[in-house]
């Protein structure tokens, strides 16, 4: 139970009240309930898509939407895109990033997100559903293996991050999509999986150790490929 707890307290707004926030060593030994999160998230998704759908135009939702998960995540993940953006080195100073780009990758994913959202009718909710689980499994397999390449904050973390927990996640994560979307959850699947292999490589040749912001960062943008690749399939 206090492993559920601190994965819950990591990935929610309640990271933002807590008084005694989950160690980095609890918050590895509790990534096998990343996407079970997810799962949540995605259910209050849905269920607010489900109540106000009638009573909205769909640009009007797509914002609530958006505004919900931000508020249900505490923008904790918006914040880490904004920073990993910022800290990446410009043509002018390779020593320092550029701040501006942490704002345009945060309206970016906002947009991208609309987009996606507005571009769905039937398959909205179950998009919304699935979407926060992908995300965060993405998270997990981000996170696996890579604890001698990061700083000491999110090395702690990656330490206590076991293969069977990245197996009983992407069992569990599969399982929930196939189940929806059959064949075509494999390939999004896919398409998540090998994007935050690939980030994890970029974000590393480009900062030389990842960061607790690139966590953040790989929930948004995972949330964002998730969300184009079920409009568009």
């Amino acid at each position: 139970m206090q492993k559920l707890i601190a994965a819950f307290k990591y990935l929610t707004i309640w990271s933002r009240f807590s008084p005694r926030p989950p160690t980095p060593e609890m918050i590895g030994t509790a990534a096998v309930f990343f996407p079970l999160v997810g799962l949540t998230l995605g259910l209050s998704l849905a269920m607010t898509n489900y109540v106000l759908v009638a009573y909205l135009d769909s640009e009007i939702l797509n914002i609530v939407l958006i505004t919900t998960l931000v508020v249900a995540t505490g923008g904790i993940h918006l914040e880490g895109i904004k920073n990993t953006f910022d800290a990446i080195p410009t043509l002018t100073s390779k020593s320092r990033g550029n701040e501006t780009l942490g704002f345009v990758a945060i309206v970016l994913v906002i947009l991208f997100k609309s987009g996606a959202a507005d571009s769905m009718d039937e398959k909205l909710t179950l998009s919304l559903l699935l979407t926060p689980v992908l995300a965060r499994w993405a998270l997990v397999i981000f996170i696996y293996g890579y604890h001698d390449r990061c700083e000491e904050t999110p090395r702690l973390i990656a330490e206590n991050v076991k293969l069977w927990q990245l197996v009983v996640a992407t069992a569990a994560t599969l399982a929930l999509v196939v189940y929806f979307l059959g064949r075509k959850g494999l390939w999004i699947s896919l398409s998540v999986s090998l994007f935050a292999l690939l980030m994890r490589s970029l974000l590393h040749r480009r900062h030389a150790v990842l960061t607790h912001d690139n966590f953040g960062a790989i929930i948004e943008l995972g949330e964002v490929l998730s969300l184009i690749l079920l409009a568009s399939l």
